[in-house]
């Protein structure tokens, strides 16, 4: 019997190389993303948190850079010792002043600072890639 939920065994799968895929820069790409993530992580304990987190960083590259302007948006997995890092790269742009939120907008990042265990950004307005790491043990 299946509930349509989502339930990730106790162990984390770790391929040898990093996985990539590329999204069109479109809105309805994220729920492509979010999908591409989960069959990716597969075991891993962090598939939820990490399905979240990339979901507002493909979103955030969507809304703010030329990804979303015709453009793409890369996600690059790597399982290590203990954990996952996920990068989302864009094709550059005006990157957001830092706001508290106007109830719709601005709180993504304070997500991902919430349940990474690391995260950052790197890159300028010709190209970024925002990641974080979550504990997989």
């Amino acid at each position: 019997m299946s509930s349509g939920a989502h339930t990730a065994p106790a162990s984390c799968p770790r391929p040898t190389v990093a996985l990539r895929s590329e999204f069109p820069g479109t809105a309805e790409q994220v729920a492509l993303v979010r999908q591409w993530l989960y069959a990716t992580l597969g075991a891993c304990p962090a598939a939820d948190d990490g399905v979240l987190l990339v979901s507002e960083l493909a979103t955030n590259a969507l809304t703010h850079s030329a990804s979303g302007r015709g453009g793409a948006l890369t996600v690059t997995v790597f399982h290590r010792s203990g954990d996952v890092r996920i990068e989302v790269a864009d094709q550059g742009g005006r990157w957001p002043t830092a706001t508290a939120g106007d109830g719709v907008h601005g709180r993504g990042l304070v997500i991902v600072g919430s349940l990474a265990r690391a995260w950052g950004v790197t890159g300028d307005d010709s190209g970024r890639t925002v990641w974080f790491e979550l504990d997989c043990p």
